[in-house]
């Protein structure tokens, strides 16, 4: 369901784009905006660039259910196979999203281009292309809270005397967990700036800085000078793009 769903939700963007091109323009005499010529898309804008490297990050968040994928495969030794087209699909279709939705709607793009597909094309595709959204949310929710649970429930086990004892504190951990990001979409509305905090906070440490700093770790007495290198480089990028990104997009 969630595969088709974001295969449905790109194809999308990609085919409103190419059928109805620049749109700017229609959307400013729609808000009244005086300055009919423009420009609507920014060449740079030094501003944006914390929320998109948190978004960028959180993109590529999905580390959490990497163990999980690996012990199901079948063939685990294609893992590397696996995760190298995986992340090239999932850079190729946010290229391809984010290109589009700037492409047609500028800077009056709303936080997720679907928001802005479905306030200026109302129809009833527009509506379905929502469901396919919020399956996709679900979809990735319970991939995603699957492992967090797993790891709470490590963390209580050793407190837990019988079995029974121990389900009712498994559907506690999950219905809290639900509750707590329910929470957090009500009272955190911009998602934008929620993604990008996350991205920058988290990702920036799980997917960056903790991988090359391990491996240093571990192998730093072994390696050539190019990856020692490599590894330091990511380690001071993640840390500076982590603490100066959050400050920024806290501001």
């Amino acid at each position: 369901v969630g595969t088709f769903a974001t295969v449905a939700v790109v194809s999308a963007v990609v085919i409103s784009a190419a059928v109805e091109g620049d749109i700017t323009a229609d959307l400013a005499e729609r808000e009244s905006i005086q300055v009919v010529t423009g420009p609507y898309h920014s060449d740079w804008k030094m501003t944006g660039i914390p929320v998109a490297l948190g978004l960028t990050a959180y993109s590529f968040s999905g580390h959490a259910i990497v163990p999980s994928i690996y012990t199901s495969m079948k063939r685990p030794q294609d893992f590397e196979k696996m995760i190298t087209i995986t992340f090239s699909i999932v850079l190729i279709s946010c290229l391809l999203v984010g290109i589009c939705g700037y492409y047609m709607f500028g800077n009056f793009v709303e936080d997720q281009v679907t928001l802005s597909l479905a306030s200026y094309n109302g129809s009833g595709g527009m509506r379905w292309l929502t469901w396919l959204m919020v399956l996709t949310a679900f979809s990735k929710f319970t991939l995603t809270m699957f492992p967090l649970a797993l790891g709470i429930e490590e963390i209580v086990a050793p407190c837990i005397v019988n079995e029974e004892s121990a389900e009712i504190v498994a559907g506690l951990i999950r219905f809290l967990l639900i509750v707590s990001s329910l929470l957090v979409a009500i009272f955190f509305p911009s998602f934008s700036f929620l993604c990008s905090l996350v991205g920058l906070i988290c990702t920036m440490v799980v997917s960056v800085i903790f991988p090359a700093a391990a491996h240093l770790a571990m192998f730093g007495s072994k390696l050539p000078f190019v990856e020692k290198f490599l590894d330091y480089l990511f380690i001071i990028f993640g840390t500076v793009a982590a603490v100066v990104g959050t400050i920024a997009t806290v501001r």
